[in-house]
């Protein structure tokens, strides 16, 4: 994210009390979400007499590697892969990133498909089966994906708004300077704290609209139509990326971009800093703690083949980072050299790279500036979507679990609830709301599950058992190492980070927000999973019985 000190213009004289439009905001927000949630009541009561439903499963393996791959790859695979491996050693990034792959994100990602394929149920299910206070952490995973994609869909509403902008790509984002106003000032109308709502903006709030209508349609469709979109919607991004990354490489300065890039800088390696950044790299980037994989490996049979398919998912991911790398640095090189700075001056992760620094880059090509352009933002569209209905898809199905829910319903009802609260996003403190949201979220709630899940599996099910139900379909076979990584080395490296991260908390507060701003909007956030996580997992019902009693008789059978 970019710096707050350096985005935070002076508010301009907007003629009603800041205070009274966010009086106005939530007032209006705590009516819709009351009204919706007295309709929830009366949904849960008029369909706990039904029968459970039959689960959904995906067509084939291949279908659900796909959709896999495209919750994995997600904007982050384009903005902030590139600038972390730049920024911790270059090309030597690539050694502790793979070994990162190796030791925590391929073992998670075995964790997650097998707790979902075990007990064809949602995360709740899936960890409650191991012991029922860990319905808790399943809920805690699943509210998690639930608040990051509130926030995930305004960053995709940003982007439609850029393609509609695309005609004028050429004019305002003529130079950095005008790309940055024109991202801060025109697009989120930023304000200067957290507390300045102002007003919603219309253009954010209809971005955020089609957003949610895009991958409710999606979602609504089922497993079936679900498969069709990801035919198009996984494969179409690598070949925009190609097409970029073509163009790039025959820019002048190319070279300056991909030297920064990939020239290793070996004394790096020895930094625990370039590790731990490899680590939350690896981790936050294959969709692990959030319960989807979970969610989408319990539509498999049970004699589905699990390490060489997380393997394949991990790989995919990690590839398509280094190939959008190549394509953002290379063309980002050509903007160093054509605008005489360093590379050192026009690098930023996050947002800033998306939607400040590339399109600069891209307004300065000869030729075919709108077509660029064009391709850029509907890559990060098509990015955006496949993890954006894969986290609607994780808190859907829990729904249709407990309360068995048509997903029709389930959907509805997720994806309506989660526009109502993206609203405060679209004003102009969105951006402060969704930067310490995101830090609080993936930082602490994620890694927090992670850390559980191998604790889970690694003590209290046992390495042991769970490793002989993986093996009898595997195609590689998992054994001693896999059961050393889970139960010592990839809890003990989650936790030391979510350690030092929280000891650097509390020296200094995340990006020098004030405090109040910290407790209520990141604290409250946790707070908050953590009490609707209790309170889904105390609170019984027909069917979490029925679930039960399904998947006890599941693990009878399996012996």
């Amino acid at each position: 994210m970019p710096n707050k000190k350096a985005v935070r213009f002076s508010p301009a004289s907007i003629g009603v009390s800041p205070f009274l439009n966010s009086v106005v905001l939530y007032a209006a927000v705590w009516y819709m979400s009351h009204s919706l949630f007295n309709q929830l009541l009366i949904m849960l009561y008029l369909e706990q007499g039904s029968d459970m439903r039959e689960r959904e499963h995906w067509k084939n393996r291949s279908i659900f590697i796909m959709a896999a791959i495209g919750s994995a790859i997600g904007l982050g695979n384009m903005w902030r892969f590139p600038y972390i491996a730049a920024q911790n050693g270059g090309g030597a990034f690539l050694v502790p990133y793979f070994v990162a792959l190796i030791t925590a994100g391929i073992p998670l990602m075995i964790i997650e498909y097998g707790l979902g394929i075990r007990t064809q149920g949602s995360a709740n299910i899936a960890l409650g089966a191991i012991k029922k206070p860990l319905r808790f952490i399943g809920w805690f995973a699943i509210l998690s994906a639930f608040t990051i994609n509130i926030y995930y869909c305004m960053v995709l509403g940003w982007t439609w708004n850029f393609l509609f902008d695309m005609g004028d790509l050429h004019q305002w984002a003529a130079t950095a300077a005008s790309s940055k106003k024109h991202f801060f000032n025109d697009i989120l109308h930023i304000s200067g704290g957290p507390w300045e709502f102002r007003k919603i903006h219309w253009q954010l709030f209809s971005g955020l609209f089609i957003t949610w209508l895009v991958i409710w349609a999606i979602i609504k469709s089922g497993l079936s139509g679900i498969g069709k979109i990801l035919l198009f919607t996984v494969p179409f991004p690598v070949i925009l990326v190609l097409i970029l990354l073509v163009r790039g490489l025959t820019l002048d300065g190319a070279s300056t971009g991909l030297n920064y890039y990939l020239s290793p800088n070996w004394p790096q390696l020895s930094n625990s800093k370039v590790w731990l950044a490899a680590y939350g790299q690896v981790f936050f980037s294959l969709s692990v703690g959030f319960g989807t994989m979970i969610t989408y490996s319990s539509f498999m049979p049970r004699d589905t083949e699990l390490p060489n398919s997380a393997a394949i998912t991990s790989f995919s991911n990690c590839c398509f980072s280094f190939l959008a790398g190549l394509a953002i640095f290379s063309v980002l090189g050509y903007f160093a050299v054509a605008s005489n700075t360093t590379m050192q001056e026009i690098t930023q992760g996050g947002p800033g790279l998306a939607f400040v620094v590339y399109p600069a880059a891209l307004a300065k090509l000869p030729i075919w500036i709108k077509f660029f352009g064009l391709l850029f933002f509907i890559t990060l569209l098509l990015l955006g979507i496949d993890s954006a209905f894969s986290l609607l898809e994780t808190v859907s199905a829990a729904l249709s679990d407990k309360f068995d829910f048509t997903r029709a319903k389930s959907s509805t009802i997720v994806a309506v609830i989660s526009f109502i609260m993206g609203l405060p996003f679209a004003t102009s403190a969105g951006l402060y709301w969704l930067d310490i949201i995101d830090h609080f979220v993936m930082s602490y709630a994620i890694t927090f599950v992670a850390i559980i899940q191998c604790i889970a599996v690694g003590w209290i099910l046992g390495a042991k058992t769970f490793t002989t139900e993986v093996n009898k379909n595997a195609e590689i076979k998992i054994g001693p190492i896999f059961t050393f990584m889970i139960k010592f080395l990839t809890p003990g490296i989650l936790t030391y980070t979510m350690i030092t991260s929280l000891i650097e908390e509390i020296k200094t507060p995340y990006e020098g927000y004030p405090l109040n701003s910290i407790l209520a909007i990141g604290i409250g956030t946790l707070s908050l999973i953590a009490l609707f996580s209790l309170i889904l997992s105390c609170v019984n019902t027909k069917n979490d019985e029925e679930r039960e009693a399904e998947v006890n008789k599941i693990l009878m059978e399996a012996g």
